[in-house]
């Protein structure tokens, strides 16, 4: 605190710089906090050599990153290689979604369905995707097939679970009120039963996106010559751990904006929820 005095003769104290920005650091702890935690991290890596610490000093430091990651993205390889993992995620996420979502409603609503599907399902799906590559190889025409097929079992299950609880959590009091007032079966799967399982259904998309990129990276690594899972492994190969790193920074940011994305349509086809 300083001390002034004013024309009357009064003292006054006013707070030093110091007291304002305490109030500031309190709003804002965890970002200095995080902030500094990943400048640390990155000192330590860098220095890393220097600093004689194991295994950190095995792997290139960030300078050596950011440059190869500037040749990495200017090259027309790198970006070829996003466009035909990104198509394999598109066309495996999206066959999911579409055979996922009714088949989970149908087994929610329906015991019969269940009870016949289920089982299978129960049987098949502790399987890891990676574990159906061989097969799927001899199975598909092409490896291309066989690599989007992998994205699709990688998220098929996913949703397919979650939109099985989604409906299967609906009171049935609000289908016998709808029905009751003389919806029909059109109106009661559009106002009552989508609408009640599409949050569920969201969050297993959100899910089933972040295990597609895992999915396609193990794919291409096994069985392909082209994407982002090829050119990490090649890069391995041939000892560019700058430019394996690289490419795991990218898969990790582009399963990101997917996930944001699919976040964002979410909230925009369920806004009751983020009204909460």
């Amino acid at each position: 605190m300083s001390i002034s005095q004013t024309s009357e003769g009064v003292v006054e104290q006013s707070p030093r710089h110091g007291a304002r920005v305490l109030p500031f650091m309190n709003r804002h702890l965890e970002l200095i906090v995080g902030t500094l935690t990943v400048a640390i991290f990155l000192f330590l890596w860098q220095f890393a050599r220097e600093l004689g610490i194991p295994r950190l000093s095995n792997l290139r430091p960030p300078t050596e990153i950011i440059s190869a990651s500037i040749d990495l993205l200017s090259s027309k390889k790198f970006w070829t290689a996003c466009y035909l993992s990104f198509f394999r995620i598109t066309s495996g996420f999206l066959l999911a979604q579409v055979i996922g979502i009714p088949l989970g409603i149908l087994m929610g609503l329906s015991r019969s369905s269940f009870n016949t599907i289920f089982p299978i399902t129960e049987i098949l799906r502790p399987i890891p995707p990676v574990a159906w590559i061989p097969i799927s190889i001899i199975f598909w025409p092409s490896r291309e097939m066989s690599m989007i097929f992998i994205i699709f079992l990688g998220a098929f299950w996913i949703v397919l679970i979650n939109a099985i609880g989604g409906a299967s959590v609906i009171p049935q009091a609000y289908k016998q009120a709808a029905l009751s007032l003389g919806s029909s079966k059109v109106d009661l799967l559009r106002y009552i039963i989508l609408p009640a399982a599409l949050p569920s259904i969201i969050t297993g998309m959100v899910i089933g996106m972040g295990v597609s990129w895992e999915m396609v990276v193990a794919a291409e690594m096994i069985s392909g010559d082209t994407g982002l899972g090829y050119l990490l492994w090649q890069s391995f190969e041939i000892n560019a751990t700058a430019q394996v790193i690289v490419c795991m920074i990218s898969i990790g940011i582009a399963g990101y904006i997917s996930s944001s994305v699919i976040r964002l349509i979410g909230r925009r086809l369920t806004p009751w929820i983020s009204e909460r």
